[in-house]
């Protein structure tokens, strides 16, 4: 397929227009722990919990903040029964959340080096503990699925187990 000229400098000023419209959007990709665990395909019960909880605000704060978040594949584990009760009962799930939050950044991987033992204050006041079960690094006995999400007030990791105070 051939090109006129007139043809090839509308087809470039339209590329140009399309990145000057765009590049102000990619610039302002999410940074709060809430908007990036929003983006995570694998964290809809999650976050449908925060904003059920009325902890959007929390996980939008300035920080720092990490967020143990279970999984979706984590809710699914629990009986229905007990999925439902926690997911229809917003004090039980702000419960569940604050105690699967810290107020300060633990980067889970550095390097070569993870987290393999020792404790933080969640946001609820309880220890949450560090581990490892075999060659995987646990949380409170949940397995890291994915570690060390970063935004702008904090990190993300995911694990595969609901984190109940």
């Amino acid at each position: 397929m051939r090109l006129t000229r007139a043809a090839a400098c509308r087809s470039l000023v339209g590329c140009a227009l399309a990145l000057t419209l765009t590049a102000p959007a990619l610039a302002q990709q999410p940074r709060t722990v809430l908007d990036l665990a929003a983006q995570q395909k694998n964290l809809s019960t999650f976050v449908a919990a925060v904003h059920t909880a009325g902890l959007d605000d929390t996980l939008k704060a300035a920080g720092p903040i990490t967020v143990y978040a279970p999984t979706d594949a984590a809710f699914a584990k629990l009986s229905d029964a007990d999925r439902s009760a926690l997911l229809s009962d917003a004090a039980r799930l702000k419960a569940m959340i604050m105690a699967s939050m810290t107020p300060n950044l633990v980067v889970m991987h550095d390097g070569d080096t993870w987290v393999t033992s020792g404790s933080i204050a969640s946001a609820a006041g309880k220890d949450i503990v560090f581990g490892t079960e075999g060659e995987r690094t646990t949380v409170d006995g949940a397995h890291v699925v994915q570690s060390d999400l970063r935004a702008d007030n904090g990190c993300v990791t995911t694990v595969d187990k609901v984190l109940l105070p």
